[in-house]
């Protein structure tokens, strides 16, 4: 996996937009701090305790999803999870619940966030209008395998235009000790859109192609991508954790033949320092 440094600085945007972008990106840089425990089935079977952390990070990702441009910004990262199994945070960047159903099954419930997709954000969307940001709910399953490799899949419903849009993702994880306290995560995914996401993200309407100079384009439902990364979580101290995470996406089917994508496979990368507490 190439890690690409050019950088575009990101328009001015809307104060709804920014929230959402911080929001979203704060739910992925927590999922790559968790994503270890996650797949060490031990961690599905422990009784869960009450705790938190907060950081600040920085992450480089393409500036929409089939963009050749990027954007590089700090974020912070924050988590609180209640022994009861709710938390605020987390990968859905809101709020939600967990519980163990057996001891190798955890199921999630959450509120999340679409951040969607301005039309500042790179010069190939001009003409193609604004996607405001909408609240989403995430159901997702995690099932462990043994105590390195486990299964994941989460339902995102409520995104796009009229909050219609749903996205389906399977994975699958594989954590390996390095040195008695550092666990890389390797895990793999493929991602799933209906009909109402793919036209959003991907589709260029009859009005939409008058403003932008593009063709029409119906995109179907099907396959969105597929994803390979990396994650790393090691202990400073009994204080202090570095976090980071490195994913590589290829977009398949109608995604990648839109007149929208300039580049099939892009990386993303994170980086943060957080404090326990």
């Amino acid at each position: 996996m190439t890690l690409y440094m050019h950088t575009t600085l990101a328009p001015k945007q809307s104060m709804p937009s920014r929230i959402a972008q911080s929001l979203l990106g704060l739910g992925l840089s927590l999922s790559c701090a968790m994503v270890w425990a996650q797949a060490d089935g031990r961690a599905a079977a422990d009784k869960p305790s009450a705790g938190g952390f907060i950081g600040l990070g920085v992450g480089s990702a393409p500036a929409y999803q089939g963009s050749d441009q990027r954007r590089t910004a700090g974020r912070p990262v924050g988590e609180y999870r209640w022994a009861n199994g709710f938390y605020l945070g987390g990968r859905d960047g809101l709020a939600g619940f967990q519980m163990n159903a057996t001891p190798q099954l955890r199921l999630g419930l959450a509120l999340g966030m679409d951040g969607g997709r301005k039309e500042s954000d790179a010069s190939a969307l001009a003409g193609m209008g604004d996607l405001e940001a909408k609240a989403t709910l995430h159901a997702s399953a995690k099932f462990a395998l043994s105590e390195a490799l486990a299964l994941s899949s989460s339902l995102q419903m409520g995104a796009g235009s009229a909050g219609k849009g749903g996205l389906l993702n399977v994975g699958v994880g594989y954590t390996l000790p390095v040195g008695e306290r550092t666990r890389l995560t390797l895990n793999m995914g493929a991602t799933l859109a209906n009909a109402d996401y793919m036209q959003d993200y991907f589709g260029v309407s009859a009005a939409q192609a008058l403003a932008s100079g593009y063709s029409v384009y119906t995109p179907s439902s099907g396959l969105r991508d597929i994803s390979a990364g990396l994650s790393l979580m090691h202990p400073i101290n009994r204080d202090w954790m570095l976090i980071g995470s490195l994913t590589s996406t290829t977009l398949a089917d109608s995604a990648k033949r839109s007149p929208l994508t300039r580049s099939e496979s892009s990386q993303s990368a994170f980086v943060a320092v957080a404090y326990n507490f």
